[in-house]
């Protein structure tokens, strides 16, 4: 900064009396603090821009690759209806179909045992309660049943990085499933995000592995269906819908 000064122009030397600019530089007082001292040094700036940036790891989560990146701020969510009535039998056949499969190909259980009703999709941390009440809103008049859980189907998620072998729903209830997806996929279309597929194929995954082993899984169906036929009737209680968001799990109870 500077200070400037104009001198009176009574003694003029210049021909048109133009006054003469004289410029000064201003002095900090002596005995003054410097900015240094009262602020301190100033921070450098991170080197990594980065930093913030998460970084997947598969190794974390048995080999899985995600379908999207996980970055902060996104929450991964989706809806279902939780296998609460038969878990205990399901998770019997699970432990048996592992051994059985074992020489072949490894298999790890899924957790928690559940019907999907969406795809998972992303949400921002702002948009999660909105949402919530949105499928609240949506599934007021939806009234719930009871259903059954029969034969065995090999899925593998689109980017084929994995494959899973599921337990499908009766298909006599299919219907009745369809009109509890359609106020679903109402939200999710409002939302700007995806439905779920089409045409809907509704299971629980039991098994999955890592990479395309479809043709290998088809193979041994037919032991597995043996195994499964073991069970008595799996029961699957559809009376009430969860949304999983992140950490938080929310329930909508039906008519």
């Amino acid at each position: 900064m500077a200070l400037v000064n104009y001198e009176g122009s009574s003694s003029s030397s210049s021909e048109d009396d133009t006054p003469n600019l004289i410029v000064k530089a201003l002095k900090r007082p002596s005995g003054l603090p410097t900015a240094a001292a009262l602020l301190g040094p100033k921070k450098p700036k991170p080197v990594d821009e980065d930093a913030d940036e998460v970084v997947d790891d598969p190794a974390l989560h048995g080999g899985r690759i995600r379908s999207f990146k996980h970055e902060r701020g996104n929450w991964a969510t989706y809806v279902y209806v939780p296998a609460f009535a038969c878990a205990e039998q399901l998770e019997e056949f699970q432990e048996e179909a592992i051994a059985c499969l074992a020489p072949a190909v490894e298999m790890q259980a899924n957790e928690p045992l559940h019907l999907s009703l969406s795809r998972t999709v992303v949400l921002q941390y702002h948009q999660i309660d909105e949402f919530s009440r949105s499928l609240q809103f949506s599934l007021n008049s939806t009234t719930g049943f009871a259903s059954t859980l029969r034969g065995l189907k090999i899925y593998t998620n689109e980017e084929r990085t994995r494959t899973f072998l599921a337990v499908q729903l009766d298909g006599a209830f299919n219907e009745k499933m369809l009109s509890i997806l359609q106020p679903i996929d109402k939200v999710m279309h409002d939302y700007r995000l995806q439905k779920f597929y089409d045409p809907p194929s509704f299971h629980v995954s039991l098994l999955w592995c890592v990479g395309d082993h479809e043709e290998l899984l088809n193979s041994k169906l037919k032991q597995l269906r043996e195994l499964l036929e073991d069970q008595d009737t799996l029961q699957l209680s559809v009376n009430e819908i969860h949304c999983k968001s992140g950490k938080k799990d929310f329930t909508y109870k039906l008519k």
